[in-house]
Protein backbone atom coordinates (compact mmCIF):
# COMPACT_ATOMS: atom_id res chain seq x y z
CA UNK A 1 0.00 0.00 0.00
CA UNK A 2 1.26 3.48 -0.85
CA UNK A 3 2.37 5.38 2.20
CA UNK A 4 3.49 8.91 3.02
CA UNK A 5 7.16 8.73 4.08
CA UNK A 6 8.59 11.87 5.67
CA UNK A 7 11.90 12.95 4.17
CA UNK A 8 14.54 15.52 4.98
CA UNK A 9 14.04 18.83 3.15
CA UNK A 10 17.72 18.85 2.16
CA UNK A 11 16.98 15.88 -0.11
CA UNK A 12 14.37 17.79 -2.12
CA UNK A 13 14.55 17.23 -5.88
CA UNK A 14 13.97 20.24 -8.14
CA UNK A 15 12.35 18.06 -10.75
CA UNK A 16 8.81 18.85 -9.66
CA UNK A 17 9.44 22.43 -8.64
CA UNK A 18 6.33 24.57 -9.23
CA UNK A 19 8.25 27.41 -10.85
CA UNK A 20 9.90 25.07 -13.36
CA UNK A 21 6.66 23.25 -14.24
CA UNK A 22 4.88 26.59 -14.62
CA UNK A 23 7.40 27.57 -17.28
CA UNK A 24 6.44 24.44 -19.24
CA UNK A 25 2.66 24.19 -18.80
CA UNK A 26 1.72 27.72 -17.71
CA UNK A 27 0.27 29.01 -14.45
CA UNK A 28 -2.80 26.87 -13.60
CA UNK A 29 -4.25 29.64 -11.44
CA UNK A 30 -4.60 32.28 -14.15
CA UNK A 31 -8.19 33.21 -15.00
CA UNK A 32 -8.11 32.02 -18.58
CA UNK A 33 -11.11 30.52 -20.34
CA UNK A 34 -9.65 27.25 -20.85
CA UNK A 35 -13.71 20.72 -20.62
CA UNK A 36 -14.76 16.80 -20.68
CA UNK A 37 -17.13 13.98 -21.51
CA UNK A 38 -18.22 11.12 -19.27
CA UNK A 39 -15.17 9.24 -18.20
CA UNK A 40 -14.36 6.43 -15.83
CA UNK A 41 -11.11 8.08 -14.79
CA UNK A 42 -12.51 10.46 -12.16
CA UNK A 43 -12.09 9.85 -8.45
CA UNK A 44 -15.14 10.06 -6.20
CA UNK A 45 -14.75 10.31 -2.43
CA UNK A 46 -16.86 7.66 -0.69
CA UNK A 47 -19.35 8.96 1.88
CA UNK A 48 -21.34 7.32 4.65
CA UNK A 49 -25.10 7.77 5.08
CA UNK A 50 -24.51 10.98 7.06
CA UNK A 51 -22.47 12.43 4.20
CA UNK A 52 -19.08 12.12 5.91
CA UNK A 53 -15.97 11.00 4.04
CA UNK A 54 -12.21 11.34 4.08
CA UNK A 55 -9.08 10.38 2.15
CA UNK A 56 -5.44 11.38 1.72
CA UNK A 57 -4.46 12.24 -1.85
CA UNK A 58 -1.37 13.57 -3.60
CA UNK A 59 -1.59 16.00 -6.50
CA UNK A 60 0.51 15.00 -9.51
CA UNK A 61 1.63 16.73 -12.70
CA UNK A 62 0.68 14.91 -15.91
CA UNK A 63 3.18 13.56 -18.44
CA UNK A 64 3.28 17.03 -20.06
CA UNK A 65 3.92 18.59 -16.64
CA UNK A 66 0.45 20.14 -16.63
CA UNK A 67 -1.01 20.75 -13.18
CA UNK A 68 -4.60 22.05 -13.15
CA UNK A 69 -7.10 22.49 -15.99
CA UNK A 70 -9.86 25.09 -15.62
CA UNK A 71 -13.14 24.24 -17.36
CA UNK A 72 -16.73 25.48 -17.69
CA UNK A 73 -19.65 23.27 -16.80
CA UNK A 74 -23.39 23.48 -17.47
CA UNK A 75 -25.58 22.54 -14.51
CA UNK A 76 -29.36 22.89 -14.81
CA UNK A 77 -32.34 21.35 -13.06
CA UNK A 78 -36.11 21.71 -13.28
CA UNK A 79 -39.02 20.14 -11.40
CA UNK A 80 -42.46 19.62 -12.94
CA UNK A 81 -45.40 17.67 -11.52
CA UNK A 82 -43.13 16.20 -8.86
CA UNK A 83 -40.59 14.97 -11.43
CA UNK A 84 -37.07 16.40 -11.35
CA UNK A 85 -34.65 16.54 -14.25
CA UNK A 86 -30.98 17.40 -13.99
CA UNK A 87 -28.22 18.01 -16.54
CA UNK A 88 -24.50 18.33 -15.84
CA UNK A 89 -22.24 18.59 -18.88
CA UNK A 90 -18.89 20.17 -19.65
CA UNK A 91 -19.44 23.25 -21.77
CA UNK A 92 -17.76 23.65 -25.17
CA UNK A 93 -17.23 27.26 -24.15
CA UNK A 94 -14.19 25.83 -22.37
CA UNK A 95 -12.54 25.85 -25.82
CA UNK A 96 -14.38 28.87 -27.19
CA UNK A 97 -17.23 27.03 -28.95
CA UNK A 98 -20.91 28.08 -28.61
CA UNK A 99 -23.07 26.45 -25.93
CA UNK A 100 -26.90 26.52 -25.91
CA UNK A 101 -26.98 26.69 -22.10
CA UNK A 102 -24.91 29.86 -22.18
CA UNK A 103 -27.13 31.25 -24.97
CA UNK A 104 -30.20 30.54 -22.81
CA UNK A 105 -28.59 32.25 -19.83
CA UNK A 106 -27.64 35.33 -21.84
CA UNK A 107 -31.16 35.72 -23.27
CA UNK A 108 -32.82 35.53 -19.87
CA UNK A 109 -30.23 37.73 -18.16
CA UNK A 110 -30.38 40.46 -20.82
CA UNK A 111 -34.18 40.49 -20.68
CA UNK A 112 -34.09 41.14 -16.94
CA UNK A 113 -35.12 37.61 -15.85
CA UNK A 114 -32.05 37.19 -13.68
CA UNK A 115 -33.49 34.69 -11.20
CA UNK A 116 -34.61 32.44 -14.07
CA UNK A 117 -31.25 32.92 -15.79
CA UNK A 118 -29.41 31.51 -12.76
CA UNK A 119 -30.90 28.09 -13.51
CA UNK A 120 -28.76 27.93 -16.66
CA UNK A 121 -25.58 29.74 -15.60
CA UNK A 122 -22.32 27.92 -16.19
CA UNK A 123 -20.05 26.95 -13.35
CA UNK A 124 -16.28 26.71 -13.17
CA UNK A 125 -14.49 23.54 -12.14
CA UNK A 126 -10.83 22.56 -11.86
CA UNK A 127 -9.32 19.19 -12.79
CA UNK A 128 -6.02 17.64 -11.72
CA UNK A 129 -4.35 14.24 -11.53
CA UNK A 130 -4.16 12.69 -8.08
CA UNK A 131 -2.72 9.54 -6.52
CA UNK A 132 -4.79 8.10 -3.69
CA UNK A 133 -2.57 7.54 -0.66
CA UNK A 134 -5.20 6.50 1.89
CA UNK A 135 -8.90 5.77 1.39
CA UNK A 136 -10.36 3.87 4.37
CA UNK A 137 -13.82 3.54 2.79
CA UNK A 138 -12.45 2.26 -0.53
CA UNK A 139 -8.98 0.76 0.06
CA UNK A 140 -8.98 -0.66 -3.48
CA UNK A 141 -8.34 2.90 -4.69
CA UNK A 142 -5.08 3.24 -2.77
CA UNK A 143 -2.03 3.53 -5.00
CA UNK A 144 -4.11 4.35 -8.08
CA UNK A 145 -4.04 7.52 -10.17
CA UNK A 146 -7.27 9.32 -11.05
CA UNK A 147 -8.48 12.61 -12.38
CA UNK A 148 -10.09 14.69 -9.65
CA UNK A 149 -12.63 17.43 -10.19
CA UNK A 150 -12.32 20.05 -7.48
CA UNK A 151 -14.33 23.10 -6.52
CA UNK A 152 -12.99 26.61 -6.59
CA UNK A 153 -12.70 26.52 -2.79
CA UNK A 154 -10.31 23.56 -2.82
CA UNK A 155 -8.37 25.08 -5.72
CA UNK A 156 -8.01 28.26 -3.66
CA UNK A 157 -6.60 26.30 -0.69
CA UNK A 158 -3.98 24.77 -2.97
CA UNK A 159 -3.17 28.08 -4.64
CA UNK A 160 -2.80 29.87 -1.31
CA UNK A 161 -0.44 27.16 -0.05
CA UNK A 162 1.73 27.38 -3.16
CA UNK A 163 1.61 31.17 -3.43
CA UNK A 164 1.16 32.65 0.08
CA UNK A 165 0.37 36.34 0.29
CA UNK A 166 2.98 38.84 1.43
CA UNK A 167 1.13 39.12 4.73
CA UNK A 168 1.18 35.36 5.25
CA UNK A 169 4.89 35.26 4.41
CA UNK A 170 5.51 38.02 6.95
CA UNK A 171 3.75 35.83 9.50
CA UNK A 172 5.99 32.88 8.75
CA UNK A 173 4.27 31.07 5.86
CA UNK A 174 6.47 29.46 3.21
CA UNK A 175 5.41 28.20 -0.24
CA UNK A 176 4.44 24.53 -0.31
CA UNK A 177 5.18 22.12 -3.15
CA UNK A 178 1.78 20.59 -3.85
CA UNK A 179 2.67 18.83 -7.13
CA UNK A 180 6.00 17.37 -6.06
CA UNK A 181 5.55 13.64 -5.30
CA UNK A 182 9.12 13.32 -4.01
CA UNK A 183 9.27 16.16 -1.51
CA UNK A 184 5.89 17.81 -1.25
CA UNK A 185 2.69 17.92 0.73
CA UNK A 186 -0.32 15.61 0.68
CA UNK A 187 -3.90 16.83 0.81
CA UNK A 188 -6.54 15.56 3.22
CA UNK A 189 -9.96 15.46 1.55
CA UNK A 190 -12.70 15.71 4.14
CA UNK A 191 -16.42 16.17 3.53
CA UNK A 192 -19.46 16.51 5.77
CA UNK A 193 -23.07 17.61 5.54
CA UNK A 194 -23.59 21.24 6.45
CA UNK A 195 -26.49 22.87 8.27
CA UNK A 196 -28.21 23.41 4.91
CA UNK A 197 -28.08 19.69 4.17
CA UNK A 198 -25.50 20.14 1.41
CA UNK A 199 -22.17 18.28 1.28
CA UNK A 200 -19.17 20.56 1.73
CA UNK A 201 -15.40 20.13 1.85
CA UNK A 202 -14.64 23.05 4.14
CA UNK A 203 -12.63 20.92 6.56
CA UNK A 204 -10.21 19.68 3.87
CA UNK A 205 -6.63 20.65 4.62
CA UNK A 206 -3.02 20.41 3.49
CA UNK A 207 -0.77 18.13 5.53
CA UNK A 208 2.20 19.99 6.93
CA UNK A 209 4.78 17.20 6.64
CA UNK A 210 7.06 17.09 3.60
CA UNK A 211 6.83 13.54 2.29
CA UNK A 212 7.55 11.25 -0.64
CA UNK A 213 5.16 8.74 -2.19
CA UNK A 214 7.84 7.14 -4.41
CA UNK A 215 11.14 5.48 -3.66
CA UNK A 216 13.06 7.53 -6.21
CA UNK A 217 12.79 9.91 -9.15
CA UNK A 218 12.83 7.15 -11.77
CA UNK A 219 9.86 5.42 -10.15
CA UNK A 220 7.93 8.69 -9.99
CA UNK A 221 8.59 9.49 -13.65
CA UNK A 222 7.59 6.01 -14.80
CA UNK A 223 4.27 6.13 -12.94
CA UNK A 224 3.46 9.65 -14.08
CA UNK A 225 4.28 8.93 -17.73
CA UNK A 226 2.31 5.67 -17.74
CA UNK A 227 -0.73 6.35 -15.59
CA UNK A 228 -1.57 10.06 -15.45
CA UNK A 229 -4.10 11.57 -17.85
CA UNK A 230 -3.00 14.52 -19.99
CA UNK A 231 -5.00 17.59 -19.07
CA UNK A 232 -4.63 19.00 -22.56
CA UNK A 233 -6.58 15.97 -23.81
CA UNK A 234 -9.62 17.23 -21.91
CA UNK A 235 -9.79 20.15 -24.33
CA UNK A 236 -10.09 18.09 -27.52
CA UNK A 237 -13.32 19.01 -29.38
CA UNK A 238 -14.54 15.40 -29.32
CA UNK A 239 -14.56 15.51 -25.50
CA UNK A 240 -17.63 17.77 -25.63
CA UNK A 241 -21.18 17.12 -26.77
CA UNK A 242 -22.13 18.94 -29.96
CA UNK A 243 -24.29 22.06 -29.90
CA UNK A 244 -27.23 19.99 -31.19
CA UNK A 245 -26.78 17.32 -28.50
CA UNK A 246 -26.59 19.93 -25.76
CA UNK A 247 -29.65 21.67 -27.20
CA UNK A 248 -31.61 18.40 -26.86
CA UNK A 249 -30.53 18.15 -23.24
CA UNK A 250 -31.54 21.78 -22.68
CA UNK A 251 -35.02 21.07 -24.08
CA UNK A 252 -35.24 17.89 -22.04
CA UNK A 253 -34.36 19.52 -18.72
CA UNK A 254 -37.00 22.21 -19.37
CA UNK A 255 -39.64 19.53 -20.14
CA UNK A 256 -39.96 21.10 -23.59
CA UNK A 257 -40.16 17.62 -25.11
CA UNK A 258 -43.51 17.08 -23.37
CA UNK A 259 -44.86 20.36 -24.69
CA UNK A 260 -44.16 19.62 -28.36
CA UNK A 261 -44.95 15.91 -28.42
CA UNK A 262 -48.77 16.17 -28.87
CA UNK A 263 -48.42 18.67 -31.71
CA UNK A 264 -45.94 16.49 -33.56
CA UNK A 265 -48.16 13.42 -33.29
CA UNK A 266 -51.21 15.38 -34.48
CA UNK A 267 -49.37 16.61 -37.54
CA UNK A 268 -48.15 13.13 -38.32
CA UNK A 269 -51.65 11.69 -38.10
CA UNK A 270 -53.09 14.38 -40.36
CA UNK A 271 -50.44 13.54 -42.91
CA UNK A 272 -51.46 9.89 -42.78
CA UNK A 273 -48.05 8.66 -41.61
CA UNK A 274 -47.23 6.55 -38.59
CA UNK A 275 -45.32 8.31 -35.84
CA UNK A 276 -43.48 6.66 -32.97
CA UNK A 277 -44.48 8.18 -29.63
CA UNK A 278 -42.01 10.76 -28.36
CA UNK A 279 -39.99 9.37 -25.46
CA UNK A 280 -38.01 11.15 -22.82
CA UNK A 281 -34.32 10.88 -23.67
CA UNK A 282 -32.34 8.86 -21.17
CA UNK A 283 -30.39 11.13 -18.88
CA UNK A 284 -26.73 10.24 -18.88
CA UNK A 285 -24.81 10.14 -15.60
CA UNK A 286 -22.97 13.22 -14.43
CA UNK A 287 -19.60 13.24 -16.11
CA UNK A 288 -17.41 13.54 -13.04
CA UNK A 289 -18.69 10.35 -11.42
CA UNK A 290 -16.24 7.50 -11.86
CA UNK A 291 -14.83 4.66 -9.82
CA UNK A 292 -12.01 3.07 -11.77
CA UNK A 293 -9.37 4.54 -14.13
CA UNK A 294 -9.28 3.51 -17.76
CA UNK A 295 -5.53 3.21 -18.10
CA UNK A 296 -3.53 0.32 -16.61
CA UNK A 297 -2.53 0.97 -13.03
CA UNK A 298 0.84 0.35 -11.44
CA UNK A 299 0.88 -1.68 -8.24
CA UNK A 300 1.03 0.63 -5.19
CA UNK A 301 4.45 1.18 -3.68
CA UNK A 302 5.12 -0.71 -0.45
CA UNK A 303 6.51 1.61 2.24
CA UNK A 304 8.97 3.51 0.02
CA UNK A 305 12.27 4.76 1.32
CA UNK A 306 12.92 8.53 1.27
CA UNK A 307 13.68 9.83 -2.20
CA UNK A 308 17.30 10.40 -3.15
CA UNK A 309 18.62 12.99 -5.61
CA UNK A 310 19.17 11.72 -9.13
CA UNK A 311 22.59 11.91 -10.74
CA UNK A 312 21.01 12.61 -14.15
CA UNK A 313 18.17 14.98 -13.32
CA UNK A 314 18.39 16.78 -16.67
CA UNK A 315 17.73 13.53 -18.53
CA UNK A 316 14.77 12.76 -16.29
CA UNK A 317 13.34 16.26 -16.75
CA UNK A 318 13.54 15.80 -20.49
CA UNK A 319 11.78 12.46 -20.13
CA UNK A 320 8.62 14.29 -19.10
Amino acid sequence: MTTDTTIDQTMTSDMFNFADMKEVSGDPFLNENTGFAKDERFYTLSKDKEGNGGAIIRLLPDSERGMIQRMFKCNANETKDGKKRFVSEFSPQSIGLPCPFQTKWEGLWNSGQKDEAKKFSRGVTFIANIKVVKDPAAPENEGKIFLYQMSGAIKDKIQKAMNPSEQDVALGATPKEMFNPLSGHSFKLSCSKGANGQINYDSSEIKQEITSIYANVQEAVADIKTNTHTLSGLLAPDQFLSFEELEKKLNWVQFADQQVAPKINTLAQSAGTAQEPVKDPVQEPVKQVAQEPVKPVQEPVQDPEPAKPSNSIDDILNAL
